[in-house]
C-alpha cells in the first residue's frame, strides 16, 4: 500500500526577500487550455522545441494555455515602492 503524501512534509520556509523580489497576491487566477490545429504553429518555434500535442478525433492538436489573473497589491518586497493593481493575461505554448 502506498503511503499518502502529507502537505506539511513538503513545505519549505519562505526565503527572505532580496534584490528585485516582489510581493503580490493573485486574484481571479485561471488556466484555460485550448487544443488548436497543430499545423497553425508550423515555423513559429525554433526546431529544437517541439509543441506538445494530443490527437482528438484523429487530428493532431497543439496545446495553448491562456492564464488570466489580477496582480493585487504588487510592490517591491525589499524597497519602498508604490503599490499597483493590474490585470495580466499571459499566453503560453505548451512545449
Amino acid at each position: 500500500m502506498l503511503t499518502p503524501f502529507k502537505f506539511k512534509d513538503f513545505l519549505h520556509p519562505r526565503p527572505t526577500p532580496s534584490g528585485i523580489d516582489v510581493d503580490c497576491k493573485l486574484k481571479h487566477f485561471a488556466i484555460i487550455t485550448y487544443a488548436i490545429n497543430a499545423k497553425r504553429f508550423a515555423g513559429l518555434f525554433p526546431s529544437r522545441f517541439q509543441l506538445n500535442s494530443v490527437i482528438i478525433n484523429g487530428e493532431q492538436k497543439g496545446l495553448v494555455s491562456v492564464v488570466p489573473f489580477m496582480d493585487v497589491d504588487f510592490t517591491s518586497a525589499v524597497y519602498p515602492f508604490p503599490v499597483f493593481t493590474m490585470g495580466k493575461p499571459t499566453i503560453e505554448f505548451i512545449l
